[in-house]
């Protein structure tokens, strides 16, 4: 074989070399393009269900804040609502998050549950109300004050996390260096139980 042939042996070896690790990264960006873009769909459609659920049920709570609504109506109503908060935020834990997003998917999680937290914490109120105690009174207000603030600042936090979400691409989380999943992981917003802050409904 002479020196030529061996030559071209070597390129043709050396651009088939090329070429198949051109397909795996392709491969492999495609992919993640798929994880990103179902992701995303999937944070949408828990966004869309949170709201379904809280935003009338703060109305209600309101109004029964403000006196103005029946409390055993909301009572009847709660345990629904919060079957349903505990589905949403059960979805969003369980998601397969794409490579890269783990702090925003954290994120985005505690306030799923940042939101049943809240369910519950309308459900002590609900029961200090319904208990017809005038001794509890006080104790069912400022659970729902706290319920109805929770729930709203969840439904706030989480909307902005999912356009934070819906608006990446994939070459946004390419040089990201991805960090340990852990549950419940991420973020940064307070899930604590808020006090002290203005009353919106009065």
């Amino acid at each position: 074989m002479n020196t030529a042939t061996v030559i071209w042996l070597v390129v043709l070896v050396a651009l088939l070399v090329l070429f198949m690790l051109t397909v795996r990264r392709l491969s492999v960006l495609m992919g993640r393009t798929r994880d990103l873009e179902r992701y995303q769909k999937l944070v949408k459609q828990l966004d869309r269900r949170l709201g379904e659920v809280a935003d009338p049920f703060v109305t209600q709570l309101d109004e029964i804040r403000r006196r103005s609504g029946e409390p055993r109506t909301l009572g009847e109503s709660l345990p629904a609502v919060q079957d349903a908060l505990r589905a949403i935020a059960a979805e969003g834990r369980g998601a397969k998050v794409p490579r890269g997003l783990s702090r925003e998917a954290g994120a985005f999680t505690v306030e799923l549950e940042r939101a049943v937290r809240a369910s519950d914490l309308v459900g002590h109120g609900m029961d200090a109300l319904l208990a017809d105690r005038g001794s509890r009174e006080l104790e069912a207000q400022t659970s729902l004050k706290r319920g109805a603030l929770n729930m709203r600042h969840a439904r706030e936090a989480s909307t902005r996390l999912a356009a934070e979400i819906v608006a990446l691409r994939p070459a946004d989380l390419l040089d990201r260096v991805e960090q340990p999943a852990r549950s419940g992981a991420g973020p940064t917003r307070a899930t604590y139980i808020v006090d002290d802050e203005p009353d919106e409904g009065q």
